[in-house]
């Protein structure tokens, strides 16, 4: 556990300390959480508070904003590791799990895995981070080679990059669901019945910023000295929180996101033991979660699964080992947020190491206090209610699945429009639910959800209604479907003229100029100006009309 210093020493903030490196960790007291979740979070990353201690990082140009507030503070050197940090040279090295791989040993594993278990395992590349390392993402699933109507399940580590435990975790957790595939039931039966998608590392230029052959001097940032876990939209804060524009790192892991359809998913940190739920950017008296009593029997579990499997005072951080994110400490720009919030998906984040950088002779141990409580997570994906939504002609819909009386703030879920399939997470109860899309008339069902650990299904066939088609996602204009995988429909109300609807990317480029001389529907169909096919992500629309101006985000989804 973390040996707390509380001797807090004045130091003077000035150009010689920021010469000396280009990141911070440092501590200081500050008993207001109104000042804790204001100015303070907002211009540095608090990575823990413990008391009236706050333990954070900034970069140069946080630093010096952060001096204008007047703190005393105390810089904390850098660690050396009491223990060893053991490097695996080769793949063969890796056979224990007690090893930290060189960033070459990653990329050879990874790609083993997949040669290994064809059938089984594909590998992704989503993305290169800033100095050019690889982003991979592993499926594996029981046919792994097609998108079957089963529940996406996604699992990432390491935006911090010297928050390493979660790392070999998940290197570990991908052998383990392929070599017990076959002969443990419990996991030929996940992996037959869901599609798991696994991200080692989502910050590898943070995790060897000394090079390719060590982990040590691993830092949380990545390459531009920007935090990740801040560089997300924020549904309070809106677009860049953090002042910094989107980092590639992140840009790879949207376009991802949006390219898929996950349900259920957690990233991984380390420096505490809990599991954070939503939201982040708000604390639970401000606005809690539709689903709050989900996460927190979700994170209970999760917790007390850890502590069984584990010697006493594992995964007992703030309350026993769980904590609403923004009554801990608000953070605005967090990838967890933002999954929940435009991806309509159930994120956690799992803290599951004291110790940031752990050394390799502990992460056996830690394995062996997970392991259960990983697969149990995501087994959750194949409880609440599901089911499958079809028009009269039997083909999928892309539906909105919507309980009445308690969806707020994107919690609601969408079918997917390949398969018509969805998942809705939920805790016990019984629930009336409205089922719509445009162009097709709503239906009400009530379902009974039993207890935690049941499943309700249902199948539905919606009939067409094309006078059904409205939205007010844009004052004057009508836009259709959003979420959308093939097409966007604009529709352009009789009395405006010279309409001109523009597409840009979240970073402001103009992706897309379309311009319609009456009336009548404007189409986008997702290909850019040079006739490319735009990349998954969100984007910003814009309509110039005779009667003003009006803007909105758009999903693009593609099959």
């Amino acid at each position: 556990m973390k040996t707390i210093i509380t001797l807090i020493l004045s130091i003077a903030l000035c150009g010689s300390i920021a010469a000396q490196s280009e990141f911070y960790h440092f501590k200081f007291t500050e008993k207001s959480k109104e000042k804790i979740n204001g100015i303070i979070t907002q211009t540095i990353s608090i990575d823990n508070i413990i008391g009236d201690t706050i333990y954070a990082y900034a970069n140069a140009h946080e630093l010096e904003q952060f001096k204008t507030f007047g703190y005393k503070y105390r810089i904390i050197p850098p660690q050396a590791p009491t223990k060893a940090l053991t490097m695996a040279t080769t793949v063969e090295q890796m056979a224990n799990w007690d090893r930290y791989p060189t960033y070459e040993v990653y990329r050879a594993l990874m790609k083993q895995f997949e040669a290994d278990y064809p059938n089984l395992c594909k590998l992704d590349t989503i993305g290169t981070s800033i100095n050019g390392r690889k982003l991979y993402v592993v499926k594996i699933s029981g046919n792994v080679t097609s998108d079957e109507a089963e529940p996406e399940v996604f699992y990432t580590s390491t935006m911090h990059g010297d928050e390493t435990t979660g790392y070999i975790l998940m290197l570990r957790l991908i052998n383990h669901l392929l070599t017990e595939y076959g002969s443990n039931q419990r996991i030929t039966d996940m992996v037959n019945n869901m599609a798991i998608f696994i991200n080692p590392n989502a910050n590898p230029d943070g995790t060897y910023k000394s090079g390719n052959s060590t982990v040590s001097g691993a830092i949380r940032y990545n390459a531009n000295y920007v935090d990740l876990n801040r560089n997300f939209p924020d549904p309070r804060r809106g677009d860049h929180p953090d002042g910094n524009s989107w980092q590639p790192e992140n840009v790879a892991m949207m376009s991802y996101a949006a390219s898929r359809r996950f349900v259920l998913s957690a990233n991984f940190h380390g420096g505490i033991e809990l599991a954070n739920y939503p939201w982040d950017t708000w604390t639970s008296a401000t606005r809690s979660h539709a689903d709050q009593n989900w996460y927190i029997n979700t994170a209970r579990q999760y917790a007390t699964l850890a502590q069984t499997n584990s010697p006493s005072g594992y995964f007992t951080g703030e309350n026993n080992g769980i904590t609403h994110g923004g009554d801990w400490y608000v953070v605005a720009g967090g990838r967890q947020d933002y999954m929940n919030w435009w991806h309509h998906c159930r994120e956690v984040t799992f803290e599951i190491s004291d110790t940031k950088l752990l050394p390799t002779e502990q992460l056996p141990a830690l394995w062996n206090y997970n392991r259960d409580a990983l697969l149990t997570y995501l087994e959750r994906a194949l409880l609440g209610f599901n089911g499958t939504i079809k028009n009269s002609n039997g083909e999928p819909i892309k539906a909105k699945i919507f309980i009445e009386n308690h969806d707020k703030d994107s919690s609601h879920v969408y079918s997917n429009a390949q398969h018509g399939t969805f998942y809705r997470l939920i805790e016990p109860g019984t629930w009336k639910v409205t089922f719509s899309a445009p162009g097709y008339t709503p239906q009400t069902h009530t379902l009974e959800v039993d207890s935690w650990t049941s499943l309700t299904q249902i199948s539905l066939s919606i009939v067409m209604n094309p006078t059904g088609i409205t939205t007010n996602s844009l004052p004057n204009i009508n836009l259709w479907p959003n979420p959308f995988s093939n097409k966007v429909y604009i529709n352009i109300p009789n009395q405006l003229t010279s309409v001109r609807v523009s597409i840009y990317s979240l970073s402001g480029q103009l992706v897309k100029a379309i311009q319609a001389d009456g009336s009548g529907t404007i189409v986008w169909d997702g290909k850019t100006d040079n006739g490319q096919t735009a990349s998954p992500g969100i984007y910003i629309v814009k309509a110039a009309t005779n009667g003003g101006t009006a803007t909105t985000k758009v999903i693009f989804s593609p099959k």
